[in-house]
């Protein structure tokens, strides 16, 4: 008797046409965060800023199979984390400004969050020349120790795999193929930062053999834990 086939797992690049995917998948998978809680159309404008930077990493994962390709998943990070949100702040500042204040028009309770957790933060990130920004500007996904040690930190920002492709090995694929593209792009380590509590992804990224550098409540109050991923010296 014939095995039966078995579909595999692709990783290309996203394009602009799987926004609205990439975005719904955020807001019902990875819900926690201020972004994801602005709701989908503003989620959809932060993703698109990764398809178009020099340093943004935006990653669709395909289950194929003899009906072809079908989106699981989605990864979206940087390969140099300073470098990518200066580009970000540089270009795209106005429309993401835009679209968030309008979000958060729509939901007070979160806009009043929003002031009092990072409103000064996010005004100074926008408002203060490149020349004179420092690293504690760069979200916790870098941690105090990394910003001392130097050299580029590629970061995963998002990852997600649609609930019925689990176990199917999409997110380690999404992940094995941000590491190779940021390595190429010649980052020394990467990191993500992953929350604590049921449902973490957090053994999943040890399994894979992420380690844990340190542990932090997030603005929200929340447990996270910082993981990196040594991708050895690129010679740069």
């Amino acid at each position: 008797m014939p095995a039966p086939d078995v579909p595999s797992v692709t990783v290309r690049p996203a394009t602009p046409t799987d926004l609205t995917t990439m975005a719904a998948w955020q807001c019902r998978y990875v819900p926690d965060g201020l972004f994801p809680q602005m709701g989908e159309r503003f989620v959809r404008r932060w993703h698109a800023s990764f398809l178009d930077s020099p340093f943004g990493i935006a990653l669709v994962a395909e289950r194929v199979d003899d009906q072809g390709a079908q989106a699981v998943g989605f990864l979206v990070g940087s390969t140099d984390q300073f470098r990518h949100i200066d580009d970000v702040v540089r270009r795209h500042r106005v429309r993401l400004a835009l679209a968030g204040l309008l979000a958060l028009a729509q939901r007070p309770r979160l806009g009043a969050h929003f002031v009092r957790t990072r409103g000064r933060a996010y005004l100074k990130r926008i408002l203060t020349p490149k020349s004179r920004r420092t690293p504690t500007a760069v979200p916790a996904a870098r941690t105090e120790a990394t910003a001392a040690s130097g050299g580029q930190i590629a970061v995963v920002t998002a990852i997600a795999v649609d609930s019925a492709a689990r176990g199917t090995g999409a997110g380690q694929e999404l992940l094995s193929r941000f590491l190779e593209d940021a390595h190429t792009a010649g980052a020394t380590r990467a990191e993500l930062v992953a929350l604590l509590g049921e449902g973490s992804a957090a053994p999943f990224y040890e399994r894979l053999n992420w380690s844990a550098v340190d542990e932090h409540p997030t603005r929200d109050g929340m447990r996270a834990r910082t993981y990196r991923y040594d991708l050895g010296d690129n010679g740069r």
